[in-house]
This record gives structure tokens, sequence and C-alpha cells, in this order.
């Protein structure tokens, strides 16, 4: 069974009511981002584009009982339904092991590739000032770890081959930090 058009419609505003309420950092630009991103892995890794585009506009949730309630309230077929689910739950670092479709891992990389490169590094310390509250340099560190473990977490050979670029020139970028601020120039 396929979504109808009226179903679509009802996901897409679900989610962008959603992400209205988020700060700059996982707003609609990042929906946006990742949809586009999303789309892009899809075409390439040969992924059904519409579970791919539905889900990266679903994935910020982090819940997918919210999006599985929402779901069956629209009547979404249940094969249709548990795909997005799956993506929903595999967009955590911590269960892509749990990955099961190429759809979900898609998904997963699309948002996670943000994270990874001069974008990224951006995004996450201003994440970790403003809404986390976290100090100048717990935020460095943080965004240090977590480029490098999201890296390493990448699913599909598209999203490897984009990461590789930006990764090598952020490891540059805090050989060259490091240096300043330890003043060992």
């Amino acid at each position: 069974m396929k979504l109808t058009k009226r179903q679509i419609k009802q996901i897409e505003k679900f989610a962008l009511d959603f992400y209205k309420k988020l700060d700059e950092t996982h707003g609609i630009e990042h929906t946006t981002r990742t949809a586009k991103l999303a789309e892009y892995l899809a075409k390439k890794e040969k992924a059904n584009l519409q579970i791919v585009r539905l889900g990266a506009l679903l994935h910020q949730f982090h819940n997918e009982k919210i999006v599985e309630r929402f779901l069956r309230k629209i009547k979404v077929d249940e094969k249709i339904m548990k795909q997005l689910v799956h993506c929903v739950e595999c967009s955590w670092s911590t269960n892509i092991y749990k990955a099961k479709t190429i759809e979900a891992k898609v998904v997963y990389d699309a948002d996670k590739l943000q994270v990874i490169g001069p974008f990224g590094i951006i995004q996450e310390i201003a994440y970790d000032s403003g809404p986390r509250k976290i100090g100048f340099r717990e935020a460095i560190k943080h965004t240090q770890i977590t480029s490098e473990r999201l890296y390493k977490t990448l699913q599909t050979k598209t999203a490897k081959n984009l990461a590789k670029r930006p990764h090598q020139f952020i490891l540059k970028f805090w050989r060259i930090f490091d240096k300043w601020d330890k003043v060992k120039l």
C-alpha cells in the first residue's frame, strides 16, 4: 500500500510544526538539510526515496512511540509505518546498530553528516554553549569527541566518501587549535 497525498502532507505538517519549536541548530533548517542530504544518499544507495524523505523529516523526534501514535492516527499502512518508525528509532548513534534497512542507515547518515566538518563543529559548539548551557572548554572537547565518534558510525559508502574531506579538514583544524590553545607554535 502507498501513502496518500493527504497522509504525506499530514506527516510534513506534523514534522514541521515540531521543528518550529526547536532551537536554530535543530529546527526547520536542520530538517531541510537532513531531508536534502537523505534524498541525495537515497539515490546513490538505491533506497526508497519516499521512506527516506519522510524518515528524515521525522528523525528529530528521537521518540518512535510519538511518531508511531501519529502515523496510526492518520492510518498509515502498517508496513510503511514500521519503516518510518525504524528510521526514527535508529537516528541515535547508540541505536544505529539496530538498523536493518538501508533507509534507516541513510536517514542516520544524513543527520550525522551535519556534525562532521566545519559546519558541524560550529553547530555543535553553538548548541552546547546555548541550549545545553555547557561552558566553552567543555563544549569544544564535547564537539571534538562527538565529531570523531559520529564519523566512525557512518553507515553508507556514499556518506563515508562525502565525509572524508571535511573530516580531514577538521582533524587538521583541531591540531592547529590545540597548538594555539597551548601556545605551542
